[in-house]
C-alpha cells in the first residue's frame, strides 16, 4: 500500500539508490540532493513514497516564493509540488497516481498542516514533452490551468483544490 511520509536525513540512503531513467532526470532532480536543499528551509517539505517498507519515489512541498515562481500571480493558499520522482522500476503500477490521491490526506495531517495552513490547492507543472506524468496528474484529479514557458520548454501548469 502506498503512503506518504516526511522524509528526514536518514532517508538519503534509499533515495540515492532510486533508479531514475536519463528520460526522467530531465524532467525531474535527483531526489537526495532535493532532501539536501529542502532540510533547513521552513516553507519547503520533502516528502518520500513508501509501498510497504520500501522507498519507491519522493516529491518536495512548497509555499511562498518556492510556489509562486510556477504562477502568474502570487497565490497564499497554493503549495507547489515539485520534483515528483518514481523508481523506474515501480513504474506502471500506479504508485506516482496513489501518492498524488494520498496528497490532501497528507496535507491534512496536524504535523503537515502545521506547515502550510493555508493550502487549500496544490499547484504544479510539466514539462510539455512529458505527456505520461501529465496523466498521472489527470488521474488524481488535477487539472490544466495555464501554460508558460520553462528551463527546457513549454510547460503545463496544473492545479488541484485539496478542500
Amino acid at each position: 500500500m502506498i503512503q506518504l511520509e516526511l522524509a528526514q536525513l536518514g532517508h538519503a540512503a534509499s533515495l540515492a539508490t532510486l533508479h531514475l531513467s536519463a528520460g526522467q532526470l530531465e524532467f525531474t532532480a535527483r531526489p537526495e540532493l532535493v532532501l539536501a536543499q529542502t532540510q533547513d528551509d521552513p516553507q519547503r517539505l520533502p516528502v518520500v513514497i513508501v509501498d510497504g517498507a520500501e522507498v519507491v519515489g519522493f516529491f518536495a512541498l512548497s509555499a511562498g516564493p518556492h510556489c509562486d515562481k510556477y504562477l502568474s500571480e502570487p497565490d497564499p493558499q497554493a503549495v507547489a509540488l515539485s520534483a515528483l520522482s518514481v523508481d523506474s522500476r515501480q513504474q506502471g503500477r500506479g504508485v506516482g497516481t496513489a501518492a498524488m490521491l494520498a496528497l490532501p490526506a497528507f496535507l491534512a495531517r496536524p504535523d503537515v498542516a502545521a506547515t502550510f495552513p493555508q493550502a487549500r490547492r496544490v499547484v504544479l507543472v510539466v514539462n510539455g514533452r512529458n505527456p505520461a506524468a501529465r496523466r498521472v496528474y489527470e488521474r488524481a484529479a488535477f487539472g490544466v490551468i495555464g501554460e508558460r514557458e520553462g528551463p527546457i520548454g513549454r510547460q503545463w501548469v496544473m492545479a488541484k483544490s485539496i478542500w
